[in-house]
């Protein structure tokens, strides 16, 4: 029997080394983006999440609204139910009761930007003092720094994804949009689009509307008749794969 010993003066074999110290140092700042892109250099938005557990996640984008924001609290609160609430930086500092109201009761605090500026917009310096500057705001009121991020309007490109990951957010997305902003979207509509796209590892997009409010306990409760757990977007992204496909 043979054996054969890797010399590291190689430049293969100094390439090895290099590629494995780079990777483990990309996976050290931010181990999700590794996970989901497959490379640091290539961040992705997180649509869903594949993994096998019966989970699913609920987001509410508010820099809007206000006057629904407390009673989708208390609808959350009386289901013993989690969500993620993205703040836009602004409306947090104009809000800081409700934004240490969602700490306190449970619910994830994410990003939202400052004031919902198209992030196509603001090019790789301006998306992250945009998403800086609302994660400062957040921690300040509630002692939690945010670490996922709704760009406004649902808008991102290469750039965005690169402001995003090099300010150690994960940019998240949806897999099932309520577009409860739309007059025309009943809650009838939204509950039964809800638990018709419902799978695991899904995430559900709504916002502070007076459809929202009446919905969201017909939602909860039909995507807990098909066993979902229902669970903020941070801890849905330790239970699997993040993925781009809807």
């Amino acid at each position: 029997m043979h054996f054969r010993v890797i010399s590291l003066r190689g430049p293969m074999a100094r390439l090895l080394v290099l590629v494995t110290v780079l990777l483990l140092a990309a996976w050290l700042v931010n181990p999700r983006l590794l996970r989901a892109s497959g490379s640091p250099e290539v961040p992705i938005p997180v649509y869903r999440v594949e993994t096998p557990q019966h989970a699913m996640a609920l987001t509410i984008n508010v820099v809007w609204g206000t006057e629904y924001v407390p009673q989708l609290m208390r609808e959350l609160k009386d289901a013993h139910v989690p969500a993620t609430f993205m703040v836009g930086g602004a409306w947090a500092e104009a809000h800081p009761d409700l934004v240490k109201q969602m700490k306190a009761q449970g619910d994830e605090l994410g990003n939202h930007g400052w004031n919902h500026r198209h992030p196509n917009q603001l090019g790789f310096d301006g998306n992250v003092q945009d998403i800086e500057r609302t994660n400062r705001t957040v921690e300040a009121i509630s002692q939690t720094r945010p670490s996922v991020y709704a760009p406004p309007y649902g808008e991102f490109n290469q750039t965005v994804l690169r402001a995003a990951a090099a300010a150690h957010m994960t940019l998240v997305m949806w897999t099932i949009d309520t577009i409860d902003w739309r007059p025309s979207s009943s809650p009838a509509y939204m509950v039964n689009k809800a638990s018709r796209l419902a799978q695991n590892g899904g995430i559900v997009l709504m916002h502070p509307t007076d459809r929202t409010v009446e919905a969201l306990p017909e939602i909860i409760q039909a995507l807990q008749n098909k066993g979902y757990h229902l669970v903020t977007v941070s801890q849905l992204l330790k239970m699997g794969i993040p993925r781009t496909d809807g």
